[in-house]
């Protein structure tokens, strides 16, 4: 519940059934800054951890329903609001998916698999790029 309206009186904090105030975010931040300054750690904006409540929800969703409910959650009116702001994967990500389906897709081809024949319908710019490739692993391979 994000900045859910709450009511102070006398040290204690309740749910308020008011509706949220427009600079209900000021009063959050304020005693989260408190909270920080009290453990003696740095402090991190409320924003910060919505924004790591979502990655790990999404991280850890196994299906739709799991991405759905980590949708509602954060009150996005669609899961392709949450998909485009959080779900981004990093650089590193994508290159280990790309190197995982490469070596998936090698340990697929059958051990006979004759190059020359697979090379076939391959453009030339590819196979320039391939054999740059192999010769970089393979000179690191030699040192």
């Amino acid at each position: 519940m994000w900045y859910t309206p709450t009511v102070s009186k006398w040290g204690q904090q309740r749910l308020s059934t008011d509706l949220p105030g427009d600079n209900r975010h000021i009063a959050l931040a304020k005693r989260v800054r408190k909270f920080f300054t009290l453990a003696g750690l740095p402090y991190k904006s409320p924003h910060k951890f919505r924004h790591g409540h979502a990655v790990y929800g999404l991280l850890r969703a196994r299906d739709m329903a799991d991405y759905k409910a980590v949708s509602m959650n954060l009150m996005h009116g669609t899961v392709d609001v949450t998909d485009g702001i959080y779900a981004p994967p990093s650089r590193d990500e994508v290159r280990r998916r790309i190197a995982q389906m490469s070596e998936r897709a090698l340990t697929s081809l059958p051990a006979d698999t004759n190059s020359a024949a697979l090379s076939r319908n391959v453009p030339n710019a590819y196979l320039v790029s391939a054999l740059g490739v192999a010769a970089e692993r393979l000179s690191s391979q030699v040192e």
